[in-house]
């Protein structure tokens, strides 16, 4: 189980600044860490109080020209973030300016966001999913990122990519059946069989009754294969 929950990072989305911190104080020595998102547009203080719980995720999504990323990572690297997110799709060369200025922050690059079909990504890049994930993860690879974003339907493509860690949304547990926007999801024990390093659980989580049960649950059905 120690093992298993390392692999765990809870996306505290949608959330005020209080009722995250409550959350990640319940969950503190449960999981790896925290994923924040919206909150960094609320203040970017969030960091350093969610640090107290365990690791940060700063899913930022940088995309814009490498100077203006460059300083963004710098920023939230001081702050004490210990993952950030660019956008695969704004090049090698704004990949690379992340990764220069990540000082002890690793940099993971977001593919194919897990709310896109495949239909609808092809209507946008005229290619395929697994196509446009490969290139993507090549070109994060050339830039020495240290990991990338994808689904865990993705992983199998991914294998020959063992120097980028795979940070894999849209899980969902077994005992979850709630609807949401996220189109191509996968199994914690699937995702981890095939190769993912982080598991990024949202709603699975926060909208059961109680967190704490629902990370043990999750813990369960990973350890019980």
């Amino acid at each position: 189980m120690e093992e298993s929950k390392n692999k765990i990072i809870v996306a505290l989305d949608n959330l005020s600044s209080q009722s995250a911190l409550e959350i990640a104080a319940s969950l503190s020595g449960l999981v790896w860490g925290f994923k924040i998102t919206d909150l960094l547009f609320e203040s970017t203080n969030i960091i350093s109080q969610l640090k107290k719980f365990g690791h940060v995720f700063a899913d930022a999504k940088l995309h814009d020209i490498p100077k203006t990323v460059e300083n963004e990572v710098k920023k939230l690297s001081a702050l004490g973030a210990d993952l950030i997110t660019v956008h695969a799709a704004g090049g090698y060369e704004m990949m690379l300016a992340a990764k220069s200025a990540a000082e002890q922050s690793q940099i993971v690059a977001v593919t194919v966001l897990t709310s896109l079909d495949e239909i609808t990504t092809e209507n946008i890049f005229n290619k395929n999913i697994k196509d446009i994930v490969l290139d993507f993860a090549k070109e994060a690879q050339r830039a020495s990122l240290d990991g990338i974003v994808c689904s865990g339907q993705e992983l199998l493509y991914l294998k020959d990519f063992y120097k980028l860690k795979k940070v894999v949304p849209g899980i969902r547990p077994d005992w979850f059946s709630e609807s949401s926007d996220q189109k191509r999801i996968i199994t914690p024990h699937e995702a981890l069989n095939l190769g993912a390093d982080f598991l990024v659980i949202g709603r699975p989580i926060l909208n059961y009754n109680d967190p704490v049960e629902a990370v043990r649950k999750i813990l369960a059905e990973i350890d019980s294969f």
